[in-house]
């Protein structure tokens, strides 16, 4: 008997060593909540000069997220960016490729309990994404709550 939880002991510490090799298992990550672009932007006469935006995320399941982006470059052209839509998500990291028009965008999303680092490229700098003239989305995004948002074009009436 003695022999046989010994054995029993052994190989679940092989095994644990196997597999895990020692290192602590880290949980999944919830990217849900809604994120503001952490910008310098400032009302002068009823306008907003500088970049300002918001990022709304939904976990559909451990591999999908649902994401709202707006991204708005102000006055005096407010000229803006946005998108809705179910991208890939792991290792807390997500990628969204604009599916029509501009095959060369990439929008990478970098997550942190905090926030989330977005980083934009594509060919051409004035007119990527199917954003407006020079919009870009890159920057930080700070955490701002981690309730479920609503999930919606923020650029379009309601």
């Amino acid at each position: 008997m003695r022999r046989h939880v010994l054995l029993f002991l052994l190989l679940f510490a092989l095994q644990y060593l196997a597999l895990g090799q020692g290192k602590k298992v880290v949980a999944a990550f919830n990217p849900t909540g809604t994120y503001k672009l952490n910008n310098k932007s400032y009302i002068r006469d009823g306008d907003t000069y500088g970049y300002f935006g918001s990022i709304r995320i939904k976990l559909i399941s451990l591999d999908k997220i649902a994401v709202s982006l707006y991204v708005c470059k102000g006055a005096p052209s407010y000229d803006l960016g946005s998108f809705v839509d179910a991208i890939p998500y792991r290792h807390y990291q997500a990628v969204y490729h604009h599916a029509e028009g501009d095959t060369s965008c990439r929008i990478t999303f970098h997550f942190s309990p905090k926030g989330v680092t977005v980083n934009q490229v594509q060919a051409n700098l004035n007119c990527g994404c199917g954003f407006g003239f020079a919009v870009l989305a890159d920057g930080y995004y700070r955490k701002v709550s981690g309730k479920i948002p609503v999930i919606k074009d923020e650029a379009k009436d309601d």
